[in-house]
């Protein structure tokens, strides 16, 4: 029973966040649920239209008498009991959000999120699609005071906004404080198609800067695998536009970014068994025969709209901010070709579709030898190296 003791263990925003969770993974359910129903018919009209082997009856088709009927009862049973739970999870929800129950704020839950991140990098653009309260929407998370500067933090595939702190370095902190920035984290759905999340984050950064309480003197921004790809599409889609914040970028530095993609499986397998230190439970490895949008993108080094056509992109935004510097790290293990998932010429920035090169003079490429990909957000050596270059 909900207490109006603060003391009491009873958080009813945590509770309403469990049952959002639950109500999200309820319409997951129903929705495999329904795609079976959907596969069973398809085969059943498959096996009406072939002749039996044997003397036989020929099975009816499945939208002709008795078989239609069970189709549309069981097609019907399943959209009434799935919209019914989905009702009474949200009446739950609601009355838990009422503000009178409400004991103080619910805190980010670590390892909720990284399992939350893991499904959005599986099944993203699906739960995008048909609306699943798991389905992650961009936003911007700043933590402290508003200073004249602003870093830009765009985390990895199957990752989410905390997951900049590993083995004890908290990369996003450090480098904030050398920069003398307000940190500004972005969190968003990695399964979905990276140009729509560059898209958004465009617009979402000329809403916050704009309404920057103090004169934005600097923008500085770093993106980690994916993360780096969302940064080049929202830059090229702001620079398109005519944004204002463009103006005032200083340095984008890219972690291990898959400007020319990826080794094609390598990125599901690392994300299912926590390699990007995701959690996600063995049960997510059930799903692993499906690709999202977003880790096609990653494995392509897909990052705007028309890339899914014949003709590529230019390789960076044109015309180039004035005043702004691009950066890029790869790091190497094993026989140095690569970082456990992306390659080193990949992550430099060399050899992209049709010999396209990002542009960038080769001092401000580096190579972080014995550094996975992960281990870009704790190496004390691309941390200084991150410092130098953004504080130049």
């Amino acid at each position: 029973m909900p207490t109006s003791d603060p003391s009491s263990s009873f958080r009813p925003r945590h509770a309403a966040s469990t049952v959002l969770d639950v109500r999200g993974g309820v319409r997951l359910a129903f929705d495999g649920l329904r795609a079976a129903l959907h596969g069973i018919e398809a085969t059943h009209e498959r096996l009406s239209r072939v002749d039996p082997p044997v003397r036989g009856v020929r099975p009816g088709r499945p939208d002709r008498g008795w078989p239609a009927v069970v189709y549309r009862g069981l097609h019907g049973t399943a959209d009434l009991v799935g919209g019914g739970v989905d009702l009474v999870l949200a009446s739950v929800q609601a009355w838990l959000q009422d503000p009178h129950r409400d004991h103080g704020p619910a805190g980010p839950r670590p390892t909720r999120e990284a399992v939350v991140a893991a499904l959005n990098a599986l099944l993203g653009d699906h739960l995008q699609r048909s609306d699943n309260p798991l389905a992650v929407k961009l936003s911007l998370r700043a933590e402290g005071v508003r200073l004249p500067r602003a870093l830009v933090l765009v985390h990895d595939l199957g990752m989410s906004d905390l997951q900049w702190a590993h083995d004890g370095q908290d990369t996003g902190t450090a480098l904030a404080a050398a920069l003398d920035a307000t940190p500004l984290y972005v969190r968003y759905n990695t399964g979905r198609h990276v140009w729509a999340t560059g898209h958004e984050l465009a617009a979402a950064l000329e809403h916050e800067l704009a309404r920057w309480p103090v004169a934005l003197q600097g923008l500085a921004m770093v993106g980690h695998g994916m993360g780096g790809l969302v940064l080049r599409s929202a830059l090229h889609q702001a620079v398109r536009s005519g944004m204002a914040w463009p103006e005032v970028l200083h340095s984008i530095v890219f972690l291990g970014t898959p400007h020319a993609g990826a080794h094609p499986g390598r990125a599901l397998d690392l994300l299912l068994s926590g390699g990007l230190g995701s959690r996600a439970p063995l049960a997510l490895a059930q799903m692993s025969s499906r690709r999202s949008e977003g880790i096609t993108d990653f494995v392509e080094g897909r990052w705007l709209e028309h890339d899914l056509a014949p003709s590529p992109a230019s390789p960076m935004p044109d015309p180039w901010p004035p005043g702004a510097s691009a950066y890029a790290i790869a790091g190497s293990i094993g026989s140095g070709m690569d970082d456990g998932l992306v390659p080193v010429t990949s992550a430099l920035g060399r050899d992209l579709v049709l010999g396209h090169d990002l542009q960038m003079p080769e001092a401000n490429r580096w190579v972080a030898t014995g550094v996975d990909h992960l281990g870009l957000l704790r190496s004390p050596e691309v941390l200084r190296t991150l410092r130098q270059w953004m504080s130049a």
